[in-house]
């Protein structure tokens, strides 16, 4: 929520980087977890929603209460990310950063937790940036990402809309494929420092969000 009383001074990040960020992350989050767990999304509910329906066909119970139970703990996440970012205000996105940060640090710590952590995570993250400038944002909505990406590319050919319409979608997509690469390279090669990092980058995030500029 924006402040209506002060502007806050620039940061080390503009807000199309810091959203960028934000992307990335969530990216390298679900890598390792789909990694992890064969195939469980933790911000990519499109693809748990199609699997829980598939489980439910094969009558795989199990796997049905498991797919169930994560996307109602994403759900989860966002109600409470966004309450947070309503009683925060000017420091919600911190809060919410700091929160998601004290998730991943938990699914880090504790392996019973991994699953439960990351994915509220991930929910409460999603709670974060809604809008960069006058562009409205879904930070782990891929396919609709690639939907703008694609109309804003025929607006431009057809001389309708201007190249940015279909760039920044293109770039969000970029780096949510950036994150998910780093997420699989690092689980590959630090797989105990994994989560870490990301619960790191997360930290960072809250550090400069106050000082970051046109972001809602």
């Amino acid at each position: 929520m924006a402040d209506s009383t002060s502007t806050p001074a620039a940061g080390p990040l503009a807000g199309p980087s810091f959203t960028l960020t934000l992307v990335a992350l969530a990216g390298y989050v679900d890598a390792v977890s789909y990694l992890r767990f064969q195939g469980l999304f933790v911000s990519f509910m499109s693809g748990n929603t199609t699997s829980l329906g598939v489980a439910i066909a094969q009558q795989n119970a199990a796997k049905a209460g498991e797919l169930a139970g994560v996307v109602g703990l994403f759900v989860g996440g966002v109600l409470l990310g966004t309450l947070l970012h309503y009683r925060a205000g000017r420091w919600g996105n911190t809060c919410i950063l700091l929160l998601t940060a004290a998730l991943l640090l938990l699914a880090h710590t504790g392996p019973a937790a991994t699953i439960a952590g990351l994915t509220l995570g991930m929910g409460t993250l999603n709670a974060s940036v809604h809008q960069v400038g006058r562009t409205k944002v879904s930070l782990t909505f891929v396919t609709g990402t690639l939907v703008r990406m694609g109309t804003g590319l025929a607006d431009w050919l057809s001389g309708r809309a201007p190249a940015q319409d279909w760039l920044w979608p293109g770039t969000l997509w970029l780096a949510f494929l950036t994150g998910a690469l780093s997420g699989a390279a690092t689980l590959r090669h630090q797989p105990t420092r994994v989560l870490l990092v990301a619960a790191s980058l997360s930290l960072a995030l809250a550090l400069v969000a106050r000082r970051t500029r046109g972001i809602t």
